[in-house]
């Protein structure tokens, strides 16, 4: 076992979901469908998004579920009916869900989310976390596969198959499963570095990726990961993810284009650079190096690029006679040339 492999083993227990928590959530989760479930011309519930797919990191926020309404029972929605919106459909859920939970949960509020009813619970876990559940209402399709999902945003519905979604993350062995699941939940934790708004990719995107690159365990998990930033910036170059089901439109990217790929880039190329000089012995290197791909995990070696990074961020930079300080008293020559910042 190397030292990227120890760090990145590290970052995992850092980013782990709390067991209670995670139950909490699943409870909560499941209450709410299993009420859904009472809704005229319900077929079925389903678990989807992190923590049905075994991606989620800690705070553990939502938990998401869908009920399949049988089309046949609402004949003018959407675009096999006569498109009607789904915006009444999700207010009477709200309006059925709201009393059962409060039995449980007496502050629970329900409103309108994107894509179906928010569950807000007010009975918080910790400091930061107090799950909630977002329950999509969907319609089975006439004549194609998938359901319709809602987009509240326009009173519309989308074509979109997310239970084949869930089957697929979560398809595979034990060993597969777990093995890819690591991979995702170690890059969703590099690109929940930057602030929302400034994220490059969408969890799903992510894990669309890792879905496609993950097909087998040949690889450790540091080679795995490492192979992940360089297939998706490639991917990524040669155009759109494809919705895995073959239902949906081309997922999205958050940023721009060039922006995505310069993230995905300096992330592939250091972790290739870490992973050889684990291979030479060289430690300093190895926590450099991945403390600028992983920088809010892995701290830097003091006197390297990264921790001037680190400090330029965060203040830790003052100026001595003999050079700059960075942290308690450590001075770096102000005549260094230095590299560009975190990838």
């Amino acid at each position: 076992m190397g030292l990227v492999l120890d760090i990145l083993n590290d970052i995992r227990g850092q980013i782990a979901a709390d067991s209670d928590v995670l139950t909490e959530a699943k409870a909560r989760r499941d209450l709410v469908a299993l009420v859904g479930m009472e809704f005229d011309g319900a077929l079925r519930w389903f678990k989807s998004g992190s923590v049905a797919h075994g991606t989620v990191n800690a705070p553990v926020t939502d938990a998401d579920a869908g009920i399949v309404l049988d089309r046949r029972s609402w004949p003018a929605l959407g675009p096999d009916g006569d498109d009607e919106g789904p915006g009444d459909v999700v207010d009477a859920l709200c309006a059925l869900i709201g009393p059962v939970v409060r039995e449980t949960y007496p502050d629970a509020k329900m409103r309108r989310s994107r894509r179906g009813v928010l569950v807000t619970f007010a009975s918080p876990l910790d400091d930061e976390q107090d799950p909630t559940v977002d329950l999509i209402p969907t319609l089975t399709r006439k004549d194609a596969d998938g359901l319709w999902i809602p987009d509240l945003d326009n009173n519309s519905w989308s074509p979109s198959h997310p239970e084949k979604h869930t089957e697929l993350f979560i398809g595979g062995g034990k060993e597969l499963r777990v093995h890819r699941a690591r991979v995702v939940r170690l890059v969703k934790s590099w690109n929940k570095q930057w602030d929302v708004g400034n994220r490059a990719l969408s969890s799903f995107n992510i894990e669309a990726l890792g879905w496609e690159y993950v097909t087998d365990t040949s690889e450790s998990l540091d080679e795995a990961v490492a192979g992940w930033f360089a297939y998706a910036r490639d991917e990524l170059d040669a155009g759109l993810t494809k919705d895995p089901a073959g239902v949906s439109a081309d997922i999205k990217l958050l940023l721009t284009k060039d922006e995505t790929l310069r993230r995905l880039a300096g992330a592939a190329e250091r972790m290739e650079q870490a992973l050889t000089a684990d291979v030479d012995g060289d430690e300093a290197k190895v926590k450099d190096l991945l403390s600028g791909v992983f920088r809010d995990y892995v701290e830097a070696p003091e006197q390297s690029k990264s921790a001037l990074a680190a400090a330029l961020r965060t203040g830790g930079v003052g100026a001595t006679s003999s050079g700059i300080a960075v942290g308690a008293g450590k001075t770096m020559k102000s005549t260094r040339a230095f590299g560009r910042g975190d990838a």
